[in-house]
């Protein structure tokens, strides 16, 4: 009769694997795909950032002086929706949950481990919760700028398409850390962690910081830019 496998041998999604490789490969595979939607991310905020630089000025015509192109609005001018700054600090709170739940199972404190995630978890769908209308606002305020030219042909320049796709951007982010802290949190509770193998915990916690660390950089695009 054959004797059954033990859980750590027998890893399940989102747990430590491929225990013959070198220390720390996991750990260097994570930073580089951060790095690589890292530059996703600021390529699309720079071209945001050109796209509305191009649109502050109104364009006539060198010989007749006619308007090309009317200016769009003013730098900053574009009011922020309140609940993007509640999200914000929403999302830092949740950044410094998962700090504290990597701590704790690094210190074989499994209670306040499994505790702190959940509350990770449960301040990230409250991120998305608050994000969702707000960022549909903001969307709608652009949108409002942009009617204002009652239908010229540049209106392609006018920066609300950007910001579409950057809150599209945000949103796959946002999607793709989820999903992955929703599987690691389900594993703490069925207690697959401990201080000696704990890897996709750590890797959670690096995208979430990745995460955090990108909408403050979109939001004070979008504060400073507008």
């Amino acid at each position: 009769m054959s004797t059954p496998t033990p859980a750590p041998d027998n890893p399940g999604f989102f747990e430590d694997r491929h225990t013959h490789l070198p220390q720390g490969t996991g750990t260097l595979g994570m930073w580089l795909f951060l790095a690589a939607l890292g530059i996703l991310f600021a390529s699309s905020l720079v071209a945001y950032l050109v796209i509305r630089l191009t649109t502050l000025k109104a364009v006539t015509d060198p010989v007749t002086g006619e308007v090309i192109r009317q200016a769009g609005p003013a730098l900053g001018s574009i009011p922020m929706p309140s609940g993007l700054w509640v999200s914000t600090t929403v999302i830092l709170a949740s950044s410094y949950t998962i700090h504290l739940a990597l701590r704790a199972i690094q210190q074989e404190r499994q209670e306040v481990f499994r505790r702190c995630l959940a509350v990770t978890a449960a301040l990230a769908v409250l991120f998305l919760v608050i994000q969702t209308p707000s960022l549909m606002a903001l969307l709608g305020e652009h949108k409002a700028y942009r009617e204002q030219l009652h239908g010229e042909a540049s209106l392609g320049l006018m920066p609300q398409g950007m910001v579409f796709f950057l809150i599209v951007v945000h949103a796959a982010h946002l999607i793709g850390g989820m999903i992955p802290l929703g599987v690691v949190t389900h594993h703490a509770w069925r207690k697959r962690y401990d201080h000696e193998s704990h890897s996709p915990v750590r890797y959670v916690a690096m995208y979430w910081h990745f995460l955090d660390v990108v909408w403050l950089c979109l939001f004070a695009g979008l504060l400073l830019i507008g």
